[in-house]
């Protein structure tokens, strides 16, 4: 059950909309807690909904933040919702959040990620689970030589991004994520440092994969999304990917 605030402090809610700022609050803050954030993930998001983040600061301090990004007029999806340890359970957060929800139409749907731990608090705010996913860390060059042999025989063609038009990608996109999220993708897809590659069939794209640096050099890449309409084909994109990748001798995390 979420605490009091205290009546005597001062607490005020209000956007973020630079990049520095969104980098000192958001994504440090992410750091500590352990996300391991994209080296550019300021840039991409803010891209994606300048006025998507919130920021709650007590007496001048920010103590948490949440990133509600809305995706067209129908789906907005919450990519991060963050307090101070010292000040969870007092009802900030639920303030932060509240403020962030109130930001978007009530006609859109509005979706997260969330640790199992968490998942009765989002349910008390009108959540339904859907699904589970996990969090996987990759030894490349262990990760590698486990791909099958037979991935060689594919009809399938795994191209560099760069070489596949960047409107029937969105298209993909919207296909298997279920909205169209260009304004975020437009940058996600191009972002310094990235890695990304695309499968195709006869013409069409049946997958894609993108690799991004992590804020923290030590921590690697990340992967995500990944997109493919078999499981052979998602293992020939990371057969491609884990290849480049592995040549830069780095850990790799990969997040859905």
């Amino acid at each position: 059950m979420e605490g009091f605030i205290d009546a005597m402090e001062e607490f005020n809610i209000r956007l973020i909309t630079t990049e520095e700022e969104f980098e000192s609050v958001v994504i440090n803050a992410m750091v500590k807690e352990g996300w391991r954030p994209g080296l550019k993930d300021a840039e991409c998001y803010l891209a994606c909904d300048p006025t998507g983040t919130f920021v709650g600061e007590l007496n001048g301090t920010p103590i948490g933040f949440v990133f509600l990004a809305k995706y067209g007029e129908n789906y907005g999806h919450i990519g991060c919702y963050l307090v101070r340890k010292e000040y969870r359970g007092k009802g900030y957060g639920l303030k932060i959040f509240n403020a962030a929800l109130a930001n978007v139409k009530p006609s859109r749907s509005i979706g997260l990620s969330a640790l199992q731990d968490k998942e009765q608090m989002y349910q008390r705010s009108g959540f339904h689970s859907h699904f589970n996913g996990g969090r996987f860390v990759f030894h490349l060059p262990t990760a590698v030589v486990c791909f099958s042999e037979s991935l060689e025989q594919s009809t399938v063609t795994v191209k560099c991004i760069d070489q596949v038009d960047q409107k029937a990608l969105f298209v993909y996109d919207s296909s298997v994520f279920g909205f169209e999220r260009r304004p975020l993708l437009s940058k996600w897809l191009r972002v310094y440092g990235r890695h990304a590659y695309v499968a195709t069939k006869e013409g069409a794209i049946v997958g894609y994969v993108v690799a991004r640096p992590t804020f923290v050099k030590e921590d690697g890449y990340k992967i995500g999304p990944l997109f493919a309409d078999s499981e052979s084909i998602a293992e020939m994109l990371l057969k491609a990917l884990f290849e480049e990748l592995l040549q830069q001798e780095k850990p790799l995390q990969w997040s859905g």
